[in-house]
């Protein structure tokens, strides 16, 4: 491991080639399936320059690593599950690629948005390969939260405009379109989609229990509670997850490298180089 690595620069995760929809490689010359690969899943709607405060910190701790990132925007909720399969193909064959060469992985999600894309990821895995997705570690960052009305609220509207005409519209039609999804949950009897995820996230023939798990989350976020995600992290180690929990008292969601970045990159190693508990 060395703490070389690339300042963020003017144009950030420049680096990064497009291999499928909203999905980016970047791939050192120095690459050696030896170090893991990482799977970032971005938050809605997250700036360039703000990933790429994580992706630069991962290739300090692991330069010769391949990164895939995921990003996702609102619409990326509502995909069905062939469509999920088919846009997330290209990062499971970059999986299928390193996994096959002895290689392993190290998935890292942020919110709502990038913990559903990392389960309908590992969903079309199990469905493709027949197997429960494979990482060594798994990184859970501001999530994964309920999904209440005003906390979802908070995380749409982080993707409007900043001229404050655009965000009073916007807001409007985010409270809407809430709105539209309670109504018609409650017509067609489905559950919440956040429900759905908490608990598709803790399922053996999904996600490897073996697996350690480190949930990063703050008192101070105002999108995704720390009651819900302390929740789901017990909830998890009922099931037989080896879980760490790692609260931050005032950072922002999806912010908590701010606060402590020493104390973050070391929950993130913690959890690498945790032994996974035996089956």
């Amino acid at each position: 491991m060395a703490s070389a690595a690339p300042a963020i620069v003017d144009k950030p995760l420049s680096d990064f080639h497009k291999i499928g929809h909203n999905t980016y490689l970047f791939t050192p010359e120095s690459y050696s399936h030896r170090e893991p690969l990482i799977l970032l899943f971005a938050w809605m709607g997250a700036a360039a320059k703000h990933i790429a405060k994580y992706t630069v910190g991962y290739r300090r701790l692991f330069p010769s690593a391949r990164i895939v990132l995921v990003r996702n925007t609102t619409r990326d909720f509502f995909h069905n599950e062939a469509a999920y399969t088919k846009l997330l193909g290209p990062a499971i064959e970059v999986v299928k690629e390193h996994v096959s060469a002895g290689g392993q992985v190290l998935v890292h999600s942020f919110s709502n948005g990038g913990s559903n894309q990392m389960t309908e990821l590992a969903k079309a895995w199990v469905k493709c390969e027949g197997s429960p997705f494979p990482m060594r570690a798994q990184v859970l960052d501001s999530a994964p939260g309920k999904g209440g009305w005003r906390r979802s609220h908070a995380a749409m509207a982080m993707e409007l405009p900043r001229a404050w005409i655009w965000k009073l519209i916007g807001s409007a039609c985010i409270h809407l379109f809430l709105g539209s999804l309670f109504v018609y949950d409650l017509l067609a009897g489905k559950e919440n989609m956040m429900t759905v995820m908490r608990r598709q996230l803790d399922d053996p023939s999904i996600f490897d229990v073996r697996a350690p798990r480190v949930y990063l989350y703050s008192k101070g976020d105002a999108m995704v509670g720390d009651d819900e995600v302390e929740e789901h992290a017990e909830g998890a180690e009922r099931r037989g997850w080896k879980v760490t929990r790692v609260r931050f008292e005032k950072s922002p969601h999806a912010g908590h490298l701010r606060e402590d970045e020493g104390r973050y990159w070391a929950a993130v190693m913690d959890a690498w180089e945790a032994k996974a508990p035996a089956t």
